[in-house]
């Protein structure tokens, strides 16, 4: 069985911006990977450098997790790091993927990096299982990746951009983020001691609703979907019982919901006691949301 090691290349230590934004939140795309990837047989494990110290720590990761692949999820502010992760897994001959939405955004980039076997890029759960299952058959040659979607590799000497997969379409269908892989406690500590109350981020919907230009190159794409509200009342129940956490926070554009859906998700929130107030990632314009706690979180 393929063994996968997810990791997310930010270092609290290192990022003095990231510090002084008081906000410690999990890896909630690289989670969702995980499990997804997990509930289809494959064996993963995550190195989370939010509280590690340097690279050594991922060095040690490596060692004690013994990966055949790791999958390093990239954003512009972590591009550097990202990279030298990448150069450590490659140096012990681990398959690396690079994803998440600087590698979407620049595929060319990250392909053309000798220590980047794989870039995927767009939404990844299907992409990154499709190859681990090719790993696993012992078939991820570049006469297969020539025809699987979402990827980006290099073939003769060239950067090979294959178009993106479609995306999942029923977003209920996917597992929750794989959370017991990092060490939460220690995020609702931190966010407690800085903040003085705990949260965690939740997803409601991949896309955007407005269809502007520059979304083309975002990770979930601009089809807007949308989690039931049902989905999200049971998320949250869970969250609530697990974590007893004081307070949500929406990743979405929470502006861009329908009073309809927001009303049914409250409702649906009050019939399972799984009311807990929210925060929007940014200042919100409008005044008429249900739970809402905190209209402007920055």
């Amino acid at each position: 069985m393929v063994k996968i090691l997810f990791c997310h290349p930010m270092f609290l230590s290192k990022s003095p911006d990231e510090q002084a934004a008081a906000s410690p939140y999990f890896p909630l795309g690289l989670l969702y990977l995980a499990g997804y990837a997990r509930e289809q047989g494959h064996e993963v494990a995550m190195f989370d450098a939010t509280f590690a110290q340097d690279e050594s720590d991922f060095v040690a990761a490596l060692t004690a997790e013994a990966p055949d692949v790791v999958g390093i999820s990239a954003l512009l502010p972590t591009r550097e790091m990202a990279l030298t992760l990448a150069q450590l897994a490659h140096e012990q001959g681990v398959i690396v993927i690079v994803g998440g939405p600087d590698p979407t955004k620049s595929p060319e980039f990250y392909a053309a990096q000798p220590q980047v076997d794989i870039v995927a890029h767009h939404e990844g759960e299907q992409t990154i299982t499709a190859l681990l299952d090719l790993v696993d058959d012992g078939r991820l040659t570049t006469a297969v990746l020539r025809n699987e979607p979402g990827i980006a590799y290099r073939a003769n000497g060239r950067v090979m951009v294959n178009q993106p997969r479609p995306p999942i379409e029923n977003l209920d269908s996917l597992p929750l983020p794989a959370r017991d892989l990092i060490d939460m406690d220690r995020y609702l500590n931190v966010w407690q001691e800085m903040n003085g109350y705990t949260s965690l981020t939740i997803s409601t919907a991949r896309g955007c609703p407005y269809g502007c230009d520059w979304c083309r190159d975002a990770v979930h794409g601009n089809e807007f979907r949308q989690r039931s509200p049902e989905s999200i009342a049971a998320e949250v129940k869970l969250l609530k019982e697990t974590y007893q956490i004081d307070r949500l926070r929406v990743i979405d554009d929470v502006d861009a919901f329908s009073r309809e859906w927001l009303e049914a998700w409250a409702e649906t929130a009050v019939s399972l006691d799984a009311v807990i107030p929210f925060e929007a990632l940014n200042e919100l314009e409008r005044q008429d949301i249900p739970m809402l706690d905190v209209r402007d979180s920055l």
